[in-house]
């Protein structure tokens, strides 16, 4: 099952990532005298779905901005820093997450993002906590009414090793949320 979501994340990769290969890449954007963040900061709610325990709800917190060391030719890379909290089954998970989109526009103020990501995990299990590295994919789509933001989002994670419990080796685990927001 394992192998089979990676492949699915690599397709959508794959053939999401060509438009934006071809054409003049922008290195350092962010040195540019028109360079615009345009934050937005959401709250975000939705389901997680961990290894170990059974499905419950997350919450968290997220920071979007324009990217400003690349930008490719078609489309604008979003790097979305995003702190999520769950708690069930014994299992608490917190993680803090790095996950630049690659983003275009689908229709008038949509804009749909496909990317990887990096992220760090703290689980506890009981009388045990681990730290561990994590490695995520995603997508997101996301309506913009003036300054408020309201998106949908979905991404994978794989934690790199460790115990966290007897039997219970890693924290990887699916999550999809809605989030609202705020742009400034």
């Amino acid at each position: 099952m394992k192998i089979a979501r990676l492949l699915i994340a690599a397709a959508l990769a794959t053939s999401a990532a060509a438009p934006a290969l071809a054409g003049d890449w922008k290195f350092l954007p962010i040195l540019d005298k028109g360079y615009s963040p345009a934050f937005v900061a959401s709250v975000t709610g939705g389901l997680m779905d961990p290894k170990h325990v059974d499905s419950g709800t997350a919450w968290g917190l997220e920071l979007a901005m324009n990217c400003g060391l690349l930008q490719t030719p078609t489309g604008v890379v979003r790097t979305k820093l995003s702190v999520n909290k769950f708690d069930k089954g014994g299992l608490d998970l917190t993680t803090v997450e790095l996950n630049p989109r690659w983003t275009i526009p689908v229709a008038k103020d949509v804009t749909f993002g496909i990317g990887p990501g990096i992220g760090w995990v703290k689980a506890d299990a009981g009388n045990r906590t681990v730290d561990m590295f994590a490695w995520q994919a995603g997508a997101d789509l996301d309506y913009r009414m003036g300054q408020l933001n309201l998106g949908l989002g979905a991404r994978w994670q794989d934690t790199v090793g460790k115990t966290i419990a007897t039997g219970q080796h890693g924290a990887d685990n699916w999550l999809v949320q809605a989030k609202v927001g705020i742009a400034f």
